[in-house]
This record gives structure tokens, C-alpha cells and sequence, in this order.
């Protein structure tokens, strides 16, 4: 599997670094994120409050793990209070699962 060019949403360099080059365990850790993906894209549409801090922490640190720093960016900025709506978030998770679902399909 090799990484994605210069128009890729994921630095892989990150998860390749966080996985000590195991492609195998690489691969672990983006399907985790997907599974995961869809309870923060519920959270992300549907929750409010705590509940919705909560998620955007959670997706924010997940999302800078596997690379998709422009991901854990928008958290931050959410959290920040400089922007207050998920959308911008949610748009840009919709991104990086496709391009990770096209890097597990390698």
C-alpha cells in the first residue's frame, strides 16, 4: 500500500510513524477510525452541549493520530469558538473516510 499524492486530506507520514511502518497495523488503525467515524458523524449532526464537546475532543485527537491534521484543525477551531458549526467539521470527516475507504482498497 503506498500513500496518496499531494491532494491527500491524511499526512500518512504521521500514521506511518505512530505504527512503526507496519502497513499491516496501519491498516488496523483506519478501519478503528472508520468504525468509529460513524458515532462521531451521528455526534456531529445530532448532539449539543457536553455531549458534542465530548465529540469533537475525541475526533480532534483520533483525527491528528491517523494524520488528517486539517480534521483535528477544524475541531480545534470549533472548540476555539471560532466557528459554531459542525458543518465545516462534518464535511471534512465525510473527506477523510473516503480517502482512507481508498487507501484500504489499495
Amino acid at each position: 500500500m503506498s500513500s496518496p499524492g499531494a491532494a491527500s486530506r491524511i499526512d500518512f507520514g504521521v500514521l506511518d510513524r505512530l505504527a512503526a511502518g507496519d502497513q499491516g497495523l496501519m491498516q488496523d488503525i483506519l478501519e478503528i477510525f472508520l468504525e468509529e467515524s460513524t458515532g462521531w458523524a451521528e455526534g456531529l449532526a445530532g448532539e449539543a452541549g457536553e455531549a458534542l464537546v465530548e465529540t469533537i475532543h475525541t475526533l480532534k485527537s483520533s483525527s491528528r493520530a491517523v494524520g488528517a491534521l486539517d480534521l483535528g484543525d477544524f475541531c480545534e477551531t470549533w472548540e476555539l469558538g471560532e466557528i459554531e458549526d459542525t458543518g465545516p467539521v462534518l464535511d471534512e470527516l465525510i473527506r477523510v473516510k473516503a480517502e482512507i475507504r481508498d487507501w484500504l482498497a489499495r
